[in-house]
C-alpha cells in the first residue's frame, strides 16, 4: 500500500508538473553568465541561511539593579534582543538570530558609556561591560566622498560594464591595478603571504568556490592562488584593496583629505586604531603571526567592518576622521532613539577636547522627574540612558553643557508591551514540485512571517503572536503550510487558535490546536492557499503574473499560549522554527495526502513526513547525514530570507532578477550576504512583481 501511495503521489506530481511547465524569458546573455539557478556550481556544505545565530554572553555592570541589556545593530536602528539573567546572576546568556551580513553587535545598558560594540566571531559573542575600552579621542569630521565595495565587489570576473546593471567592480579594479600597485605586486599577509600580479588574479581567487572557513594563511609566499584562501583572508585582501586604491586617489575622495587608512575605528576591540594600524595587525594574524586573542573569525569580521564603512557611499558609522593634534572643546549633542518598548537617549561629546567637569542632566516622563544625574564625556565618547513607557507617554531629557546652555531631545509614541517581547520576522519563497526541480523563481509560495515572543522577567516564555501574512502563490497545487518548534515539547504548549484548517481528514489537530501524533509542537497554520487566498482571475496563481490583477494579501495570526515556565527564551532558539509545505492537501476536489512535504535544506521533515518520497527523483535526502530537500548539486527548493522579499514575477528565474544571488550562493554565502536589499545594482525591477505594480 505504501508503494502505491507513492506511485499515485508520483503520477499527480508528473500530471500538475506538465501543466505548470514554466518557460524562462529569451534575454541574451553574455557567453559563461548564469542564466538559472541550475547553472550554480555551489560548495556541498552551503546552508543556503540568509541569518546566523548567535550565542551571546554578557557580563553586566557590576553595581547598581539589574536593568534590562538592549542589543542592537551598531546605530542602534534595529533591536534583536531586549532582555534579563535567566538564573539572577549577572551574566546573561541567550541566544539570537540576525541577518547574515551583521558583522558587530551594540549593546546598550543604563547609565553606560559607550559607544560598546563586539565583532561576531563565529558563532559567539562574548561581552563584559567591566572591562570595556574607552571611546576614541577623534574630531568630529565631515565623512564625505568615502567609498568602499565588498569582497564579492571586488571578486568581479569583467564584464561588459553595463552587464544586467551591475557596477563594474571587477573592470575598475583591473584598469586602476597598475597605478595602485606600480611595482607590479599585491602582497598580502605578513610572515606568510600571498602575492598576486595582477587584478585579475585577484578576482578570480576571491571568486574561488568553496572553503569560506575563516583561517590563517598556510606556510610560504603564494604566488596567484586560484583556490580559496578561508574568509580571514578575503575579507583583509577586501579590505586592503580598499584602503590601497583609496590611498592612491583612485577609489572615494574627502574634502578634509583623509585617506581611508587614517581614519579610525569608533569603538570595539580596535577603538583608537587606524585602518593602516589595524591592517598591520590583521595581516601579521593571517601570516601565522599574534592574534591578539581574536579568532580568526573575529579578524574577518572586523575586517568586514572596514569594507562595509562606506559601502556604496554611505557612511556606516565604523570609521572616523584621527584625532586633531590640538585639543580645543567639548562640544554636546544628545539624540533619541524608539526601540519598541524602550526610549535611548543617548549624550554624546562630538566635539575636539574632552570635558574637565560634570554637568546635570534630568528626565522627565509626561512632564514629571523620573531621573537625573550628571555626565562627564570625553570625545567621541556617549552615555546612554533608557526608559520603559506606553505608547501614550512623552520622554524628554534636559542637558546642561560646557557652553552654559540647555539642550533637550522629546520623544512620544514609542509604545510598550508588558512583558518584555522579542521579534523574528522575515520572508519564506518555496518551490513546490520536490522531489523534481522547480523553476526557480521561488514564487510557488511567498509568505511573510513575524513572530512576537512574550517572556517574563526570568526570561521565560508566556506566549507567541505568530503573524503570518500570504503575499503570492504561482503555482496549481493545493497546498498547506505549517511549522515545527524544534525545541518545544507538545506539552508545554497550553493552547493554540487563529490557525485557518477545516480539512480534517488530512489534518488531525488536537483539542489545545497542536497538529496530533507529532513528538515537537507542530502547527498547521492553513490547510490549503487556494481556500485562504482565492484564485479570482486566470493565470497560474495569485500575484505572480502582470497581465492578471493584484489580490490583497491575506493575513493570518495564530496565538500559542505556553505552560508557565515551560521554556526560556534562550531554549525555544525562534530562529531554530523549521515551516513547511504540505503539498495537494486537495486533488480533484478530494482530500489529497498529508505526508508531502517541502522543507527548507537540511530541515528535518515532521513524524508525519512520508519518507518514502526522500531521494525520489532530483531529491538528494540522506536522513544518515542530516541533509534533506537539496539536489545533489545542493539546490534547494526553499529559502528564508531574513528581510522583506519583493519576489519574482513568474517565468522569472532569481537570478536574472537579483543581481548578486548567484554570487551568494556560489560564494557559499561570504560574499553579497544581503543580496536581496534594495541597493544600488542589486536588483532589475523589471522582473519583481511588486516593484512592476508599484507596491
Amino acid at each position: 500500500m505504501r508503494i502505491f501511495k507513492l506511485i499515485a503521489v508520483l503520477v499527480i506530481f508528473t500530471l500538475v508538473a506538465a501543466s505548470c511547465n514554466k518557460v524562462p524569458d529569451n534575454d541574451i546573455k553574455p557567453d559563461g553568465a548564469i542564466e538559472s539557478v541550475n547553472d550554480l556550481k555551489v560548495p556541498s556544505n552551503f546552508d543556503w541561511k540568509t541569518t546566523q545565530t548567535i550565542d551571546l554572553v554578557v557580563i553586566l555592570p557590576e553595581s547598581g539593579e539589574i536593568q534590562p541589556l538592549i542589543v542592537t545593530n551598531r546605530d542602534g536602528s534595529v533591536k534583536y534582543f531586549r532582555g534579563f539573567p535567566d538564573d539572577g546572576s549577572r551574566t546573561l546568556r541567550t541566544k539570537i538570530t540576525i541577518p547574515s551580513y551583521i558583522t558587530d553587535l551594540r549593546f546598550i545598558y543604563n547609565g553606560t558609556s559607550g559607544p560598546n560594540i563586539a565583532y561576531i566571531g563565529e558563532s559567539t559573542v562574548t561581552y563584559n561591560f567591566n572591562s570595556t575600552l574607552k571611546s576614541t579621542d577623534v574630531v568630529n569630521c565631515d565623512l564625505v566622498g568615502y567609498k568602499t565595495y565588498s569582497r564579492g565587489g571586488w571578486a568581479q570576473i569583467p564584464r561588459p560594464p553595463r552587464y544586467n546593471n551591475v557596477i563594474p567592480i571587477g573592470w575598475f579594479r583591473d584598469r586602476n591595478f597598475s597605478t595602485v600597485y606600480p611595482n607590479g605586486s599585491f602582497v598580502v599577509g605578513i610572515g606568510n603571504t600571498v602575492i598576486f600580479n595582477s587584478g585579475n588574479a585577484v578576482g578570480v581567487c576571491l571568486s574561488a568556490i568553496g572553503g569560506g572557513e575563516p583561517r590563517i594563511l598556510a606556510p610560504g609566499n603564494a604566488l596567484n592562488p586560484a583556490g580559496p584562501l578561508g574568509n580571514m583572508a578575503n575579507q583583509i585582501i577586501a579590505a586592503r584593496l580598499n584602503r590601497d586604491y583609496s590611498a592612491a586617489g583612485v577609489l572615494g575622495t574627502n574634502p578634509a583629505g583623509y585617506t581611508l587608512g587614517e581614519l579610525v575605528f569608533i569603538g570595539g576591540p580596535f577603538a583608537n586604531t587606524t585602518v593602516n594600524d589595524f591592517l598591520i595587525m590583521a595581516e601579521t594574524a593571517l601570516g601565522g603571526g599574534d592574534m591578539k586573542g581574536l579568532t580568526a573569525s573575529e579578524w574577518s569580521s572586523a575586517a568586514e567592518s572596514i569594507i562595509n564603512s562606506f559601502n556604496d557611499g554611505v557612511n556606516g558609522n565604523v570609521l572616523t576622521c584621527p584625532p586633531d593634534p590640538i585639543q580645543d572643546d567639548p562640544y554636546i549633542e544628545v539624540s533619541s532613539i524608539c526601540l519598541i518598548s524602550d526610549v535611548v537617549f543617548t549624550i554624546s561629546n562630538t566635539g575636539d577636547g574632552n570635558m574637565t567637569s560634570a554637568f546635570d542632566y534630568s528626565v522627565t516622563k509626561n512632564g514629571v522627574e523620573v531621573d537625573n544625574g550628571t555626565y562627564e564625556l570625553d570625545v567621541n565618547e556617549d552615555l546612554e540612558l533608557t526608559y520603559t513607557g506606553f505608547i501614550s507617554d512623552e520622554f524628554r531629557i534636559v542637558i546642561e553643557t560646557p557652553l552654559n546652555e540647555d539642550i533637550q531631545s522629546t520623544i512620544s509614541g514609542c509604545g510598550s508591551q508588558d512583558p518584555p517581547t522579542e521579534q523574528y520576522a522575515g520572508t519564506l519563497a518555496y518551490e513546490d514540485l520536490w522531489p523534481g526541480k522547480g523553476d526557480y523563481d521561488f514564487n510557488d509560495l511567498v509568505i511573510d512571517y513575524d513572530f512576537v515572543i512574550n517572556k517574563d522577567n526570568q526570561e521565560k516564555v508566556q506566549s507567541i503572536n505568530a503573524t503570518f501574512v500570504v503575499k503570492a502563490f504561482g503555482a496549481s497545487y493545493h497546498n498547506g503550510f505549517g511549522f515545527t518548534l524544534p525545541t518545544v515539547s507538545p506539552d508545554a504548549i497550553v493552547s493554540v487558535s487563529g490557525y485557518n484548517v477545516i480539512n480534517n481528514t488530512v489534518f488531525n489537530i488536537a483539542s489545545n490546536g497542536l497538529e496530533n501524533n507529532q513528538s515537537k509542537a507542530t502547527i498547521i497554520v492553513f490547510d490549503d492557499v487556494r481556500r485562504v487566498m482565492p484564485q479570482t482571475t486566470g493565470g497560474i496563481g495569485v500575484n505572480t503574473q502582470l497581465e492578471y490583477n493584484y489580490t490583497e494579501p491575506v493575513t493570518i495570526v495564530v496565538n500559542i499560549v505556553f505552560a508557565n515556565n515551560a521554556i526560556t527564551y534562550s531554549e525555544l532558539n525562534i530562529g531554530s522554527f523549521n515551516p513547511f509545505l504540505v503539498v495537494n492537501t486537495e486533488v480533484n476536489g478530494a482530500p489529497g495526502e498529508r505526508g508531502w512535504e517541502i522543507h527548507l535544506p537540511n530541515y528535518e521533515p515532521s513524524d508525519l513526513m512520508n519518507t518514502s518520497l526522500l531521494g525520489q527523483w532530483e531529491d538528494n535526502s540522506a536522513a544518515a547525514a542530516g541533509r534533506y530537500f537539496v539536489t545533489a548539486d545542493n539546490l534547494p527548493w526553499a529559502i528564508n530570507i531574513a528581510e522583506g522579499f519583493d519576489w519574482v514575477i513568474e517565468f522569472q528565474d532569481i537570478t536574472g532578477a537579483f543581481n548578486h544571488f548567484a554570487e551568494w550562493a556560489q560564494s557559499g554565502g561570504t560574499n553579497y550576504q544581503d543580496w536581496y536589499k534594495n541597493l544600488s545594482g542589486y536588483r532589475n525591477d523589471d522582473k519583481i512583481y511588486p516593484t512592476q505594480i508599484g507596491n
